[in-house]
């Protein structure tokens, strides 16, 4: 899977909401700043799916809901039950049920009308607004002054009783027109015709059969035609005919907004070729104050020459940019559920192969490149790729620091040694500093979890030079001390041979995962907080049938995302970083995997136990670490952990942590965070928390590229 773009995936689900239940298409992740999209007539979310891929690829997360009446969300049979009203209530209702205090909006034609309500109704549930096609035209949505005309009353004067709007009032007659056994042609004429407002006045003749729909255009596919046929084949139209029939009914209830400006930052774009475009008196309205004076924080209004109506999949990528643009620098912009002002303008993911240390290694990097910027390394654990700090490097981008995250050796699109002794801490150190003399880094910011807490410290350890300062999650520094017993004879000890470390020992136990449903895996791994040794096992991960259900910070497409990497790759390259544990002797790990612990999210958590022999890794690589006995980390230091994290539950380890040893091995720490609440992948769980922690510390120091210093050692 290559980019950022490789990974995005629309998902769907069904929410129960304001009574109805509403099905709903995402892309993106759950933490991200969301963007509610609203469809128009004869529309789906689908109108949308161009823009949910672009915005999603870029770090929001896109919601796009099928309107009461359309797709799979209920259809109430009542027409009164289509007013404004009920359909702004629906957006808060489903806003409610996700947990997402405020959003960003993008409308169009009906959807645009939608927008204006709830942008008058509740500004204080939306961010700001990119409207297309259908401008906000108070005499036509509010009855307001003495001289108000009625709606239908407005369209029936200014273009004859033939007029769609017009034709549409009455049961029966529009349904006449679009049946549903007719969807197919009906969707090809509506989307490739440039309709005039006067041809929309002229229904079909009753005695000659309606002429052959144009060719489609080249944005238009006949799988396109086919998705919303086949929707529209099922449900008919009734239910969004019934918006028309209630447009009277908005414009008497709305009386208390008569004078009332919509106060939400706003885009409106428009194509020179819509019927919307070419209302009676609407462009000087448009461009000679009218519309500013009604929505006073309008910022720009676009006419695209050459566009008709559909314009959000017509010019679909030029739509698309001028939406991103817009939300991505607002200075109001307000990352939805979580109410942090963001930019993500600089957070777009790139991706690079990277030779060093004998391997390839690939690359994620976010933020400015170049030498100028001053650089973050962050270092993932196991099972984990970089994909775990994509929050952290969009968070930093976007405030100038130049993220640099590998997928370690063994995992993802790095080279895998099949020799399990090609995994030591040397090894893994060599990687890290040959990738930032390929980069022409002298000196960067680290951030690590589980594994990658491990390596990091260890960088720390043998090359302070290179590391400016240094915030760890999860795993404690745990020093080397001298100790008769070997650290796999230890475990065997106060676990058993069952012990997943053990066990891990035996060659081709890796095999063992092939028999997994890898997603359902990654939710199970992600997803368990645990204080103790769990007992579950492979087997009975497979044999469970029991739901599981996701958390706000962890969505179907991360699942996804994991599950296809590790698919490609096997879980060999992380398992050969426990095979240096002990070189010597497999033949103790005679079991198979069948009894493996469900917390194999926590492997590496294990590998600090606090008890008389605290360990920096284990056999392998604590002989050849012998040299550093006693040695301290000279780096600036955070560490954070949270209070449900296994590592924080280990025998010794809050005594370590809070009683003085940590601080005596890693003088220069200077805070430890212990987050209430939170799991082992604290760092997606929490992951607004855990950047501002991380951002708030680095800045302190120095920005600049700094000369590196010589080492300690």
């Amino acid at each position: 899977m290559e980019g950022a773009a490789a990974a995005i995936t629309i998902r769907h689900r069904t929410v129960e909401a304001n009574g109805i239940s509403i099905h709903v298409a995402e892309a993106g992740g759950e933490g991200a700043p969301a963007v509610l999209f609203l469809h128009g007539f004869p529309e789906l979310w689908y109108s949308w799916r161009h823009q949910m891929e672009h915005l999603a690829a870029r770090g929001f997360r896109c919601l796009a809901p099928d309107l009461r009446g359309y797709g799979d969300t209920d259809a109430p049979p009542e027409i009164e039950s289509y007013s404004a009203f009920h359909i702004v209530g629906d957006l808060v209702a489903l806003l409610d049920a996700l947990g997402l205090a405020k959003v960003f909006v993008v409308g169009h034609d009906w959807g645009a009308i939608i927008a204006w309500y709830l942008c008058l109704f509740r500004p204080d549930r939306v961010t700001a607004l990119v409207n297309t096609s259908v401008a906000f035209m108070r005499h036509v949505f509010i009855r307001s002054g003495a001289a108000a005309v009625k709606t239908t009353d407005y369209f029936h004067k200014a273009y004859g009783p033939t007029y769609y709007i017009c034709r549409f009032q009455e049961p029966g007659v529009a349904e006449k027109e679009l049946a549903p056994e007719h969807a197919r042609l009906i969707m090809k004429r509506i989307l490739c015709n440039r309709f005039t407002v006067h041809e929309a006045g002229k229904p079909e003749s009753e005695e000659s059969p309606p002429p052959p729909p144009p060719p489609l255009p080249a944005w238009l596919t006949e799988e396109d035609v086919d998705y919303f046929a086949a929707a529209f084949e099922k449900t008919g139209f009734t239910g969004g005919i019934n918006y028309y029939r209630n447009m009277d009914r908005n414009w008497e209830m709305a009386a208390p907004w008569a004078d009332a400006k919509v106060q939400v930052p706003t885009k409106f774009i428009v194509g020179d070729g819509d019927l919307t475009y070419h209302y009676a008196g609407i462009q000087d309205y448009l461009h000679k104050g009218g519309f500013k004076a009604n929505v006073p924080l309008l910022e720009d209004v676009v006419v695209i020459p050459g566009a008709g109506h559909f314009i959000q999949q017509e010019r679909a990528d030029e739509v698309s940019d001028h939406i991103y643009n817009f939300i991505s620098k607002a200075p109001h912009v307000v990352a939805a559920s979580r109410g942090r002002v963001e930019s993500m303008a600089a957070a777009a993911v790139r991706h690079r192969t990277v030779e060093a240390n004998g391997i390839s290694m690939h690359v994620a990097e976010a933020g400015p490149d170049g030498a100028t910027a001053p650089a973050v390394l962050f270092v993932h654990g196991f099972p984990e790729l970089w994909y775990s700090w994509r929050h952290q490097m969009g968070h930093l981008a976007a405030r100038g620091y130049r993220c640099v995250a590998p997928d370690l050796r063994g995992y993802g699109g790095t080279t895998a040694p099949p020799e399990h002794t090609s995994y030591t801490i040397f090894h893994l150190v060599g990687d890290l500093v040959a990738l930032l003399d390929a980069l022409e880094l002298p000196q960067v910011f680290v951030v690590g979890h589980d594994w990658g807490a491990i390596v990091s410290w260890n960088l720390c350890l043998l090359r302070p030079d290179r590391v400016r300062a240094l915030v760890n999650l999860s795993v404690a520094f745990m020093p080397r001390r001298p100790a008769d017993e070997k650290p796999l004879d230890y475990f065997r000890g106060a676990y058993g041979d069952d012990y997943y470390v053990c066990r891990f020992q035996e060659p081709g136990v890796e095999k063992e995962f092939a028999s997994l449903d890898l997603k359902r895996f990654f939710k199970l791994a992600l997803i368990v907080q645990t204080t103790g040794s769990s007992a579950m096992s492979i087997k009975k991960m497979r044999a469970s049938n029991k739901e599981i259900t996701l958390p706000p910070w962890l969505s179907e497409e991360d699942i996804s995302y994991l599950a296809s990497v590790y698919a490609k790759t096997g879980f060999a390259g992380g398992i050969n970083y426990y095979r240096c544990f002990d070189l010597h002797d497999h033949n103790h790990a005679s079991h198979g995997l069948e009894n493996c612990i469900s917390g194999i999210h926590s492997c590496a958590l294990h590998d600090m136990i606090m008890n008389s022999y605290p360990l920096t890794c284990m056999h392998r690589n604590w002989e050849l670490m012998a040299p550093w006995t006693g040695a301290k980390i000279l780096v600036p230091a955070k560490f954070i952990v949270g209070d449900g994290d296994l590592a924080y539950h280990l025998p010794g380890v809050k005594s370590y942590i809070h009683n003085g040893g940590m601080k005596k091995d890693v003088p220069m720490l200077e805070e430890v965070v212990v987050i209430k609440g939170a799991g082992h992948f604290i760092q997606q769980e929490r992951a607004q928390e855990i950047s501002d922690h991380i951002y708030n510390y680095i800045k302190k120091f120095n920005t600049g590229v700094s000369s590196p210093k010589l080492s300690r050692l």
